[in-house]
């Protein structure tokens, strides 16, 4: 019986197929955009002058083209791990800055999610302005509580202090313009990611994993940031009646963050969750959302309530976050929010993300299974499917992929018809 035939890569699938491994650096990626930025990370981000590593130390030598300077480094934490091996969290909590009538949520909300964090008893470095640091301080009296609160504005990060007119005057035209069918489910961008804070908000989680990882106090080598958004009001409930008392009372297993960075590497991070929504046809990488600014919100696949990798990984992915936020300014692609952004970085930096596919599972027990699956929580064969969702956008790259796809098991082993929706059917 002859083969069925293949139809030929488009040119942006053979770009996505042939390329080689890596790509270095940061402002050259695989898919540039017509107008290069003005705008380079290298050009707002602090250097630091000895970070903790000397892997760290000389990437950050490449990062600001300083070939000729040896690297400076220490290799004692300044805080005594919590234990061995021991992953460190990083969060963030700025509140928004509009009226009180006005806010998407009440401060009161997040402090109650930061306080389910804090129950954890994880390494956690968490930024908040000064405003609040006296509070959240307060919801733990151990060292590996670790707050910062050097800037007092979401305004005053570094990659957010030359987007304040952007994000409050460029972006909410740009937003107006989207091509979209009011009204209609998954025809139309939630209305809420129009809003200048949370602009600055989205793009300021990049910017703290980069900033974590080279001031690491407790010398970790894994890492997850965490939105506070992962402890909300959606979960487990005990006995008690106390939520995610099942889930806070368990440790997070650094065998399984060992399990995400043996895929992800020292070149990017593992991203939950990824999913398509079928409502605007399947988002390929030849789909118009790459290319129209008008379209380009239909290009999200990403849930990018966390993420978890090695320190280079981490550093990878903030600073091609970063860049890519820079680049799809300066061409006039909305990026205020993560979902939009984060699929850009995908594919002009190939082998930067790697996703865990979203699941359905019981109204209940978890909103997202990225919520437990890093945590000892179900027992150590309990572990989510980790592949390169690259082979769902380009056709063609997953014979070449240059990652071992990782199947899911215990809690997370779930049918293979509701799998090959998300991740393809060769997963």
């Amino acid at each position: 019986m002859p083969h069925a035939e293949v139809d030929a890569p488009t040119p942006r699938e053979s770009i996505l197929i042939n390329h080689t491994l890596d790509i270095t650096p940061v402002d050259a990626p695989l898919f540039p955009f017509k107008a290069a930025s003005k705008t380079t990370v290298a050009s707002y981000l602090p250097f630091h002058e000895n970070p903790f590593g000397l892997e760290v130390a000389r990437w950050q030598n490449q990062l600001f083209d300083i070939s000729d300077h040896d690297p400076q480094y220490h290799t004692e934490s300044s805080i005594k791990p919590i234990g061995p091996n021991a992953p460190t969290l990083v969060a963030i909590l700025y509140p928004d800055d509009d009226p009180l009538e006005t806010q998407r949520r009440p401060l009161q909300t997040y402090l109650t999610r930061l306080q389910r964090l804090a129950k954890l008893n994880a390494q956690v470095i968490i930024y908040v302005p000064p405003s609040i640091s006296i509070v959240i301080r307060g919801m733990r009296h151990d060292k590996y509580w670790h707050v910062i609160d050097d800037y007092s504005s979401i305004w005053d990060m570094p990659n957010n202090q030359h987007q304040r007119h952007n994000y409050t005057h460029v972006q909410p035209l740009l937003f107006d313009a989207f091509e979209k069918k009011a009204g209609v489910v998954g025809w139309e961008p939630e209305p809420v990611y129009n809003h200048p804070h949370r602009s600055a908000v989205y793009n300021a989680k990049a910017f703290v994993a980069y900033d974590a990882v080279m001031r690491n106090p407790f010398g970790s080598e894994r890492w997850m940031y965490v939105d506070a958004g992962l402890f909300d009001e959606h979960g487990p409930v005990g006995a008690d009646g106390e939520l995610w008392s099942d889930l806070t009372c368990h440790q997070l297993s650094p065998e399984k963050f060992d399990r995400s960075i043996s895929v992800s590497g020292s070149s990017g991070v593992v991203m939950a969750e990824y999913m398509q929504s079928l409502a605007y046809g399947t988002k390929d990488i030849n789909h118009p959302g790459w290319t129209d600014p008008k379209k380009s919100w239909m290009c999200q696949h990403f849930i990018a309530q966390s993420y978890v990798g090695s320190s280079l990984g981490m550093l990878n992915y903030a600073v091609r976050f970063m860049q890519t936020v820079d680049d799809m300014d300066a061409n006039r692609m909305y990026t205020a929010r993560e979902e939009f952004v984060v699929p850009h970085v995908a594919v002009r930096y190939p082998n930067t993300i790697f996703s865990i596919p979203w699941m359905d599972v019981e109204w209940g027990t978890w909103e997202h299974p990225i919520k437990g699956c890093f945590l000892t929580y179900g027992g150590s064969k309990s572990v989510p499917t980790i592949g390169d969702p690259l082979g769902i956008i380009c056709n063609g790259y997953g014979k070449r992929s240059r990652r071992e796809h990782l199947a899911g098991g215990g809690l997370y082993e779930w049918p293979w018809v509701k799998r090959k929706h998300v991740y393809g059917a060769r997963y």
